[in-house]
């Protein structure tokens, strides 16, 4: 569910934030949201559908933004700290920031334990 969630909000919060014309600026950072709302969108769709490989790329996807979120995090803590941030709610920012990568662990781990305790499919391992 939250990988719906979150696939959704991502871009929307991102575009939201910066504005649309933040991708002639900087394509990257805008587009890296994008890709991690995507391929959480495609791994939830996969994973309700009981697709084999659903589980397993639904850990790849937490994985991929739990990454971009540890960064993204501890680089906002950084600024706001240091007052440095150029942003006029680097505070409000820092929060959401925050609970969106908590919510990237907590579901990177529950996601690596059902990959991990999950059976071998049958004849998987067969030649």
């Amino acid at each position: 569910m939250s990988a719906f969630v979150i696939g959704l909000l991502l871009p929307v919060m991102e575009t939201a934030r910066r504005g649309i014309g933040y991708w002639t600026v900087e394509f990257t950072t805008m587009f890296e949201d994008y890709v991690a709302g995507g391929l959480l969108l495609l791994a939830a769709w996969a994973t309700t559908r009981a697709h084999p490989w659903g589980s397993t790329f639904l850990l790849l996807a937490w994985a991929y933004l739990s990454g971009l979120m540890s960064s993204s995090f501890w680089w906002q803590l950084d600024e706001t700290l240091r007052h440095t941030a150029s942003e006029p709610y680097s505070l409000v920012v820092l929060i959401v920031k925050f609970l969106l990568w908590i919510t990237c662990v907590v579901s990177l781990v529950l996601s690596f334990r059902r990959v991990a305790t999950r059976q071998p499919m049958k004849g998987f391992y067969e030649t």
